[in-house]
């Protein structure tokens, strides 16, 4: 996380230099009051809102040793929406208290404020609801496990429903990982989470079919496309889908997407489900693999012809790709690379495209529970 402190007095200034040293970040003081012991610092100059509305988008978190009322102030004019705004945490003049003002679970500002507060030898001051009535929120679970949090909109009212004890369904697909699964369950002990492992329906447009008629909200865990449902409901992405990619060089981006939407649409897969592309190193530059990851907002992991020999074997191989790449096979080895050794999902050839689609069955190599 990348931290900004701020401090306007002397002994703020005392303590953001001990927080800076030990969290890291930036320290920002008023000049005639900058630690000597300090090892750097940056001056506040000027009016003190403008500087904080300067600084605001360019980190993760902030950290204001200011009255929380001073903070709220400055912040107010700059604030964009949950996903977006970064951590801030208030801690007073005295240290004595760290308090979590904005973006608790999505930004991490809980999580900050408790280490802000274990720094200071001062008490974490969090008032989020889910954190109040002692279990983890869905977006903080979902953010640590590393899954895209869909239907945003929906969110407080599905974790208003476990806050007052009505029943949240959590479905997950039956290959789930075991490990996994049982971590959730011991973040959301002691709430009404009911955990169900659901096979998928025959129906393309309807995932995982009926859920139970008790539920209040339902959260699914799954890259595949779920119909819309009458209760709140929020889709946790895992990601573990991969794109492996070949293309014959200057391969509109066009054509790629559409084959691409062609093959998702096929699998019933959702686009927020995909979490790399993959390809062999010389297509580093090519343009249509770039602007696809972009629309993607994914990253692509590239593979050179030593690697992709090794698995290629266990791949049909074409002559042309081979004397023109190295290796017999593009979008099948790298997906299958990328994805961990995963299963295929699809193959799919078009106007000199090849997309290789593949799902990583071993999470714990796309996401570390801390």
């Amino acid at each position: 996380m990348k931290l900004a402190v701020i401090a306007v007095t002397r002994n703020g200034s005392r303590l953001g230099a001990i927080i800076v040293k030990e969290l890291g970040g930036d320290l920002y003081v008023l000049e005639k009051y900058a630690p000597p012991d300090a090892r750097s610092f940056h001056p506040i100059k000027g009016d003190f809102i403008e500087f904080v509305h300067g600084i605001f988008d360019k980190y993760d978190g902030l950290v204001f040793l200011t009255a929380a009322g001073i903070a709220v102030r400055a912040i107010a004019e700059v604030l964009k929406g949950k996903t977006v705004d970064p951590a801030v945490v208030a801690v007073d003049e005295q240290g004595k208290f760290a308090v979590s003002l904005l973006s608790g679970h999505l930004g991490g500002a809980n999580e900050l404020a408790v280490r802000v507060a274990g720094v200071l030898g001062a008490v974490p001051v969090v008032t989020t609801a889910s954190d109040t009535a002692g279990f983890e929120g869905i977006d903080v679970m979902a953010r640590k496990i590393g899954f895209y949090i869909e239907s945003l909109a929906d969110l407080k009212k599905v974790s208003a429903c476990l806050v007052n004890g009505e029943k949240v369904v959590f479905m997950v697909e039956p290959d789930f990982p075991e490990n996994i699964l049982n971590e959730m369950k011991k973040r959301l002990r002691g709430t009404t989470a009911a955990f169900y492992s659901k096979a998928f329906s025959e129906s393309p447009a309807d995932a995982f079919g009926p859920i139970p008629q008790d539920a209040a909200a339902a959260v699914f865990i799954t890259d595949a496309n779920i119909k819309p449902r009458d209760i709140p409901y929020v889709i946790l992405r895992p990601r573990n889908i991969v794109l492996g990619i070949g293309t014959k060089r200057g391969t509109a981006f066009e054509a790629l997407l559409a084959l691409v939407k062609k093959a998702l649409k096929e699998l019933d897969l959702s686009e927020k489900g995909i979490g790399c592309i993959a390809t062999i190193d010389i297509k580093q530059n090519e343009e249509c693999i770039n602007m696809l990851a972009r629309h993607l907002d994914v990253p692509v992991k590239y593979y050179n012809t030593g690697q992709l020999a090794k698995v290629e074997s266990k791949f049909p191989v074409s002559p042309f790709v081979k004397k023109t790449t190295g290796v017999g096979a593009v979008a099948k080895p790298s997906a299958y690379l990328a994805s961990l050794h995963g299963v295929e999902l699809g193959y799919y050839k078009d106007r000199g495209i090849t997309l290789a689609i593949y799902k990583c069955m071993f999470y714990g190599g796309f996401y570390e529970l801390d």
